[in-house]
């Protein structure tokens, strides 16, 4: 064999080698959103990333929780860090079982922390009690933002991985500047879509229910969804699901419907320019950049 047909094979050899590593480095640890449930009776959501692992809210029991981690092969002991995003039952429900069986902290804003403890009788010692909006867990730096909620000291939060970006944005009565700051870029988007406004309109709800679902401290219709994810800075590709859908005042279907139409009214191309998927009460839904 000649010494050029030689260099030839090393050096696609060593281009294997470097794929391959490539390769499982990328499937060892992507950057994932696990939504675990999604809706009006509980909610919560894993982002995992490398050895992080972090609970966005605790809304569904403990078991439940558990089971999901054991879905994405995890067991309580690799969970880093439980954001609470504020206190309605909705989104702490399990918390108090949770941190019975495991040792995580909690980070919340401090609004939110003196509702929790008070209510449940929690251990302040327990949370990590923001004081600015930007910080590390693990492998990921974390940018909280407010939201426009009838609870006392709500959220929303973005993640880095130094390549992606992943924001997640529920129980909201509005979007303002801010958050769709913290929306633009984001190559992974968890956003609120409660209720379509027909529906509510002719639903079950007392007026004031009604009034308070629809209001700048509420929640953000299907119409509210589409407009935020035209104004927002969209990366080449976005995946978003659309969570928190009401159970009595609205349908996945109409979800679909209604933001499709906005999007490709405005010229953009489905699953290519954007991916939509549904948060699911019961079941896990998963998108990884």
């Amino acid at each position: 064999m000649e010494d050029k047909e030689v260099t030839n094979l090393m050096t696609d050899r060593a281009r294997a080698i470097a794929a391959a590593y490539e390769t499982l480095e990328s499937s060892e640890a992507p950057f994932a959103v696990h939504v675990l449930a999604s809706g009006s009776q509980g909610n919560a959501t894993l982002i995992t990333y490398k050895n992080t692992t972090i609970l966005v809210d605790a809304g569904i029991s403990a078991r439940r929780i558990t089971n999901g981690l054991k879905a994405v092969g995890l067991g309580l002991d690799k969970l880093s860090a439980i954001c609470i995003t504020h206190e309605h039952t909705d989104h702490m429900a399990g918390l108090p079982q949770l941190l019975k069986q495991c040792n995580v902290p909690v980070y919340t804003r401090a609004g939110t922390m003196r509702e929790l403890v008070n209510r449940k009788n929690l251990d302040t010692k327990a949370f990590c009690v923001l004081t600015k909006n930007n910080f590390t867990i693990g492998d990921l730096q974390i940018e909280t933002f407010r939201t426009s909620h009838d609870a006392a000291d709500p959220m929303g939060l973005s993640c880095y991985n130094g390549k992606h970006k992943l924001t997640f944005m529920t129980d909201t009565g509005l979007v303002d500047d801010t958050m769709l700051k913290n929306m633009d870029e984001s190559d992974l988007l968890v956003l609120e879509a409660n209720y379509d406004p027909q529906m509510l309109k002719y639903g079950p709800y007392p007026f004031d229910l009604k009034k308070r679902v629809a209001g700048p401290y509420g929640h953000l219709s299907n119409e509210h969804a589409a407009q935020a994810l035209l104004m927002m800075k969209r990366p080449e590709h976005l995946q978003a699901v659309m969570a928190h859908r009401s159970e009595k005042n609205n349908e996945q279907a109409v979800v679909t419907d209604t933001v499709t139409t906005a999007l490709t009214a405005e010229g953009l191309i489905m699953k290519q320019d954007i991916t939509i998927f549904h948060g699911q009460p019961k079941e896990m839904v998963t998108i990884r950049a």
